[in-house]
């Protein structure tokens, strides 16, 4: 009788925990519409900062040298 119910107790929790997992995954599936939402965003951003960054004359990456010294 002791047996039946730790093994009846053993099993209950282990349902729980994979209701759980199962509930956790769904919910992170859910979440991918945000996700990609806020990936466009940042993407969105990125491309206005620089083309604010040219509209200014300046450059993300560092500006080259016309002329090295030496070249004249």
């Amino acid at each position: 009788q002791s047996d039946m119910q730790s093994w009846e107790e053993q099993s209950q929790g282990a349902i729980y925990t994979v209701e759980y997992a199962c509930s956790a995954i769904k919910n992170m599936t859910d979440s991918t519409v945000y996700f990609k939402s806020i990936d466009s965003l940042l993407k969105h951003a990125i491309a206005m900062k620089e083309q604010l960054n040219t509209s200014q004359g300046k450059s993300t990456v560092a500006p080259q040298a016309k002329n090295p010294p030496g070249s004249s």
